[in-house]
Order: C-alpha cells, then sequence, then structure tokens
C-alpha cells in the first residue's frame, strides 16, 4: 500500500490501480495498471527512466553516489506520477545490480526514507516467475504449446521451459547486456572480448541443450528492452511486417547490420537510445544461440516484461483467468512435491481433508476463496522437508518454500505459505512472533490455516485411507466431527482431540465430539 499522501482516493465505480517499479541494471520502469472490462490488464500509464546500476554493480561492485543520486531523482519523478492516481498497490523489485552492489541495502533504505517506498531484491528464479505470468496473461493461447521464454536483461538472462503454461524447468544466467559490455571494456581487444563472449555463450547454451532434453519446441517468446528493439529493427531495417514476430533468419541479418555500424551510428543512423544502442549487439548474439537449439520456430515478442508481470501479481484476485493461475499453483506444487520425493499418497489424502474442513469450518474461521488454495498448496507440499531430514522436517519444509519461486502465487504468498507449513507440528504459530514479520490480519489467516493443516493430518495419522468421509457441525458446546470410513479410526479421533484446545484458541470453540461410522 502506498503511504498517505495528496493522491486521490478511488470511489466504488473506479476500478482497483496497481503500479510496479522495476529497477533494472539498465534502466528503471514503471507501470499503472487496472483490470478492464474483459478480466484483463488494462495498462494506464508506462514510464522509462534511463539510470544504469548495472555499470556500477557490475565493474566495482559499489553503486557510486552519483548513481544512487539519479536513482533517488528518478523516484522523485516516479512519485509525482503515483500521487495522480489513486493506487492501492504498490510493488517495487530490484534484479541483478541491486543483488550484487555491496552498497545496495544503502540506497534501498534512502529510498525506503525519502519516497516511503519499499525495494524487493528478487532472485533470477523469481523474475522468470513474473515474466512466466505476464507472457502467459497477454499470450493465453501459448497454454496448448511447448515454449521457451528467454528475457533478456541487463545482468541476466532467464530461460524458462513451460509445458502447457506450466513451468517444468528455469535457469538464470549472470550474462545480461549491460554485464557482457563491462566484459567488453575490461577485455585487452575485441578479440579477446568474443572469445570470452563466446565461452559464454557456449556454457549458458549446454545447460539450456541439457534442460530441453530433446523436446520439441513449439515457438520462443523473447521479452525485455532488447527484444522489443529487436523487433522495431525487423520492421525498419528489414522491411518485416510489423507483427512482433522474429526467426532465426531475422536475426541473423539484424546481427550483420547492427554490427557493421557503430555505437554512434546506431544513434544517428537507426535512432536508437544510447543505452540501447551500445548493448544491442551482445543481445542478439545471445538470443541467437539459444534459437539456434531450437529449429526453425517463431521468436513472439509481446511487449511485457517483469513489471507486467509484478501487476499480475498485484491484479490477480480480480483477472479473468485466475482459474488458470490456481491450476498452475496447484501444478507447480505437486511438482515440487515430486522433486523432493514426497508421499504422493499422503499428499492427496491431506489435501482431500484440508478442502473438507475448510468447507465445513468456514463459518468459524471466515477465510476467502484464496487462502483455500494456499491450504491445498501447503498440503501437497507439507512434507517435502523430508528430503532433507525427517526430524524438524516442517523447518527444512518452510524455507524449501521461501526459497523457491511458486508459479501462481505471489511473494508474499509464498511467505505466508512457509509459515503454515511451519505450523503443522512442533510449535504453533505464536500471535507475538507472527507480529514482528506479518500484519495483524496475516497473522490471524497463518494460525488459522495451520490449525486446518493440523486437522488435515490428524485424520491421516497412519497414512492410508480409513477416513472416507468428514462431516462436521457447530453448536454451542463444539465442533462436532463425524468420520466415516474403514478400520477402527481410533488413531484418527485421538489425534483429532488433541488439537480440541487449539480449536477453542484460533476458532473460539472446542472439538465437542467425534462419532466413528465403520
Amino acid at each position: 500500500m502506498i503511504p498517505p499522501d495528496s493522491r486521490p482516493r478511488r470511489d466504488d465505480a473506479t476500478p482497483l490501480l496497481a503500479a510496479a517499479i522495476d529497477i533494472g541494471s539498465n534502466a528503471m520502469r514503471l507501470r499503472i495498471a487496472s483490470v478492464g472490462e474483459d478480466g484483463h490488464i488494462k495498462p494506464l500509464f508506462a514510464h522509462r527512466e534511463a539510470v544504469r546500476l548495472g555499470a556500477d554493480a557490475f565493474s566495482s561492485g559499489v553503486l557510486r553516489d552519483e548513481t544512487i543520486a539519479r536513482t533517488e531523482e528518478a523516484f522523485d519523478r516516479f512519485r509525482a506520477i503515483l500521487n495522480r492516481y489513486p493506487i492501492e498497490r504498490l510493488r517495487a523489485t530490484g534484479t541483478s545490480a541491486l543483488r550484487e552492489a555491496a552498497n545496495g541495502d544503502r540506497l534501498i533504505a534512502r529510498i525506503r526514507k525519502r519516497f516511503g517506498i519499499t525495494i524487493e531484491v528478487i532472485p533470477g528464479e523469481e523474475e522468470g516467475r513474473l515474466i512466466h505470468q505476464a507472457i502467459y496473461q497477454r499470450l493465453p493461447d501459448l497454454r496448448k504449446q511447448r515454449v521457451l521464454l528467454i528475457d533478456v536483461g541487463g545482468g541476466s538472462v532467464e530461460i524458462t521451459l513451460c509445458v502447457r503454461g506450466t513451468i517444468v524447468a528455469l535457469e538464470s544466467f549472470r550474462m545480461g547486456t549491460v554485464r557482457l559490455l563491462n566484459l567488453f571494456h575490461a577485455a585487452d581487444d575485441p578479440d579477446a572480448f568474443h572469445h570470452l563472449l563466446h565461452e559464454y555463450i557456449a556454457a549458458m547454451r549446454a545447460k539450456v541443450r541439457q534442460e530441453i532434453a530433446g523436446r520439441r519446441i513449439d515457438c520462443c517468446v523473447g521479452t525485455g528492452g532488447n527484444l522489443e528493439t529487436m523487433a522495431d529493427l525487423a520492421v525498419s531495417l528489414l522491411e518485416r511486417d510489423r507483427n512482433n514476430r522474429l526467426d532465426y533468419a531475422a536475426l541473423d541479418q539484424l546481427g550483420e547490420r547492427l554490427e557493421a555500424l557503430s555505437c554512434a551510428e546506431r544513434i544517428e543512423r537507426l535512432g536508437l537510445r544510447p543505452d540501447r544502442a551500445d548493448v544491442i549487439v551482445p543481445a542478439v548474439l545471445v538470443v541467437k544461440s539459444v534459437m539456434e537449439l531450437v529449429g526453425d520456430v517463431p521468436l513472439l515478442v509481446p511487449g511485457v516484461g517483469l513489471a507486467e508481470g509484478v501487476l499480475v501479481d498485484l491484479l490477480a484476485p480480480h483477472l479473468a483467468d485466475v482459474t488458470t493461475m490456481k491450476r498452475q499453483a496447484i501444478a507447480w506444487a505437486k511438482s515440487m512435491a515430486r522433486r523432493f520425493h514426497a508421499d504422493s499418497g499422503q499428499a492427496r489424502r491431506v489435501r482431500r481433508a484440508a478442502r473438507a474442513f475448510f468447507d465445513q469450518l468456514r463459518p468459524l474461521h471466515r477465510l476467502k476463496k484464496r487462502d483455500r488454495l494456499l491450504l491445498q498448496v501447503a498440503a501437497i507440499c507439507h512434507e517435502i522437508g523430508m528430503a532433507v531430514r525427517s526430524d524438524g522436517h516442517q523447518r527444512h519444509a518452510a524455507y524449501l518454500i521461501e526459497a523457491s519461486p511458486m508459479v501462481g502465487l505471489t511473494g508474499e504468498e509464498r511467505r505466508l505459505l512457509a509459515r503454515v507449513v511451519r505450523g503443522q507440528r512442533k510449535a504453533f504459530p505464536d500471535r507475538s512472533a507472527l507480529a514482528g514479520d506479518f500484519s495483524e490480519r496475516d497473522g490471524d489467516r497463518i494460525r488459522k490455516l495451520a490449525l486446518l493443516l493440523r486437522l488435515a493430518i490428524a485424520v491421516n495419522k497412519e497414512r492410508r485411507d480409513a477416513v472416507e468421509r468428514i462431516v462436521c457441525a457447530m453448536d454451542d458446546r463444539g465442533i462436532h466431527v463425524e468420520l466415516a470410513g474403514e478400520g477402527d479410526m481410533q488413531l484418527e479421533a485421538w489425534s483429532l482431540n488433541k488439537l480440541s484446545p487449539l480449536c477453542r484458541e484460533v476458532f473460539g470453540l472446542p472439538i465437542a465430539a467425534i462419532r466413528l461410522l465403520h
């Protein structure tokens, strides 16, 4: 939420507005959007500031005072723009340059103090997740295909393999265009630079080839300012149709034409910005090297990026394809559970029981539909920590969830989910302990979801399909639970009854009675 200031207020007739600030290595971008009547992202405003943090971060490892001052000036303009809109949700993200700058924390603290905006430094995998969201929101038909996403940034290159809309592999490479440009300036001569560049590209190609593993790729999607410039140049230089569509032949021709010009000539003859003219050639080489691996397929350039992915996160509950995003979240959770060799049968049983408790105890917990999704993801992933160590596996599972990108969930939801999973056993989440990291409302959500997860685990103690049906009813005495199934179910009933004090504490009612039906 943007801190109080002179900005206008939203009335009931005005759609929810969200803003995203992308603090990249080559530039900074502000995007403002709402949800259109068709349930899709409706862009309202876009602004770019040419502040190249990567020039400092990738050379000396320290942001100069001059660069920090220019960043503050850029945020001055961002704040003036934001104040003109009734923004309700804002997220500012920093990428490679802020990840690597030794004094990045100093810049973040100054921005927070002066403008009330907190910059979240995200890993490359989170970049890939957010860009994936932006692409599939813009091009929903891609969900039927095998797609390779190529994002070329100033500090890193993210390569993401998607099958039917689900991420199956995601790699981040430290070879963005500003980083490569610094490598060029540090090299003794152009030949030495080209030798180093080809070594970097060869290493990236080997990893991408391994991830593709012989799969047929239907198309590629390119994102980032360099890709958008390539699409524009294909029209102006190669006389291609303006359809935001490239191929390997077009990239090859562009590479030859651009390499034949000096940086100054690219600015003067092609009208490129100085901060694009000097990095476009290495960008073309990187994209060409990936395209060589996938054969003669189209390269789509939808004109979206990290900032648009952040907007999808912020506006997710209001978007038309929220059901698809939920499916992605479940699919990614199952993929994560498989990766860490979790018991799939137990995950299925606990998920089914968690849904039953959530739906039937709704008058007590009053949680939202989105929380039902989080509970299901928690149920699927609750035992992934076993792969690290069985003792204290809830702590290991929480760490793995918080450290991993999860498609369909926001970064804040992933953080909340980690605390829910950690609360599945041993110490129950304490209000005072949660207060330091979460709002009172989110702390309450964590406690309720953690208890629902414990209830679901309790009725599956023997790790078999003993309980086939769960029915809950409530009266003044408390919660009445009916378990129907096979066997004596005594262990399940005993485990459930142990949670009665927690139910009284969290839901306001104890478990009054447990009835077993055979």
